[in-house]
């Protein structure tokens, strides 16, 4: 191309365009590789740099939200938390002994003066025994019997302590099914569970107080240990039900029944109040009065000659169908009436005679006497 053809740009014609030089195959190929590199080292470096920046942010966010969770534990009150440590300073391990038998059981200190209650059957099949008592420090005490109720299954015993920690039973509390418990045992041993169930029959217990069934653990040994529910001692332990067809049943005495039946044995070596209504009887179901053609209630068996019933012209098998005006449509509607009374109470009977006649009466109840598993020669 000469230099004429330079003069003036505007002079090309149309067709006519300016080209360069192009660059070989190879040279591309490694133009474009080290733009690729380039760019990417720069993308790198840029992940670096802000990566780095996201991670102390957030990293800072975590260690914000950390101290805030620690602040919140360390100001907060666990919901199931309770502390025994004062339950288990008032309770002691009790041997029960002569030459040839031992019983082990536990007990709850109930006074500064070293008065201790736990169960009477611990005295079963062991005359003339010695009691010793260990508290949770292990000072050992040797215990004197101050009386016991069988029936009740309640017994007091007492040591020479005159300022001793103790606890006093909450007589107030309303226990209801599903209420967790706390029950202490032989050693200071803890086992949890719940109100399972309130009934009037434990193994073979007289049907005298309702009883609080329950699922915790109860081990040889634990026989009269507290049970704590809410903070509170709302019972002492008093059996088991041991059977294969029975999964891990144990049974309670509420401690309105046991305060009652403790300041009874204290003061008067005996229980006063139980009432009872002076006869045998058998509860006859209304599915089993359908099938069987009679009549559902108490059906009486025999009347003793303490009862108020006595010489009332009433005979075995007479059925009492109401109480105070209320059907007896099961054995716990009995139970509960008659465990709601006292010695000395008057209430109202509507018996049904054998001839289908009905008839009211007014009734006392009479003091059910007991005996301790005591047995001293």
């Amino acid at each position: 191309m000469t230099e004429k053809s330079y003069k003036d740009i505007n002079s090309f014609s149309k067709n006519k365009t300016i080209s360069f030089k192009s660059l070989g195959e190879k040279n591309r190929r490694r133009m474009g590789l080290f733009i690729y590199l380039l760019i990417t080292a720069a993308i790198s470096l840029l992940f670096l740099i802000f990566g780095y920046e996201i991670a102390e942010y957030s990293q800072s966010l975590i260690e914000t939200k950390s101290n805030d969770d620690n602040e919140i534990i360390a100001n907060a009150t666990p919901q199931n938390s309770v502390d025994l440590s004062f339950v288990t300073e008032c309770t002691v391990n009790i041997s029960v002994f002569n030459d040839k038998y031992l019983s082990e059981a536990t007990g709850v200190i109930i006074s500064a003066d070293g008065y201790i209650v736990t169960n009477d059957h611990i005295y079963q099949d062991i005359s003339n025994p010695k009691i010793f008592v260990f508290d949770s420090n292990g000072k050992k005490y040797e215990a004197e019997f101050v009386a016991g109720d069988s029936k009740y299954d309640v017994s007091v015993i007492k040591i020479d302590t005159d300022n001793h920690k103790y606890l006093t039973f909450d007589d107030n509390s309303e226990l209801k099914k599903g209420d967790e418990l706390f029950s202490v045992g032989r050693n200071g041993s803890i086992t949890k569970g719940i109100v399972c169930d309130f009934l009037f029959e434990a193994s073979d217990k007289s049907k005298s107080v309702k009883m609080i069934r329950t699922d915790c653990a109860v081990n040889p040994g634990d026989s009269g240990g507290p049970v704590v529910s809410d903070g509170k001692l709302v019972a002492i332990n008093c059996s088991k039900t041991v059977s294969i067809d029975v999964e891990g049943m144990s049974y309670l005495l509420p401690s309105d029944i046991v305060k009652r039946a403790v300041n009874q044995l204290i003061n008067d070596k005996k229980i006063t109040d139980r009432a009872q209504l002076g006869i045998s009887y058998k509860y006859i179901s209304p599915v089993y009065a359908i099938q069987n053609n009679s009549i559902s209630g108490i059906r009486i068996e025999i009347i003793n000659a303490d009862s108020d019933l006595y010489g009332k012209n009433f005979d075995e098998g007479d059925v009492i169908v109401a109480l105070d005006g209320k059907e007896i449509t099961s054995e716990y509607i009995f139970l509960e009436w008659l465990s709601n009374h006292r010695a000395g109470d008057t209430a109202e009977l509507t018996i049904r005679k054998i001839n289908g006649t009905d008839r009211k009466v007014n009734i006392t109840f009479n003091s059910d006497s007991s005996y301790s598993s005591f047995f001293d020669e």
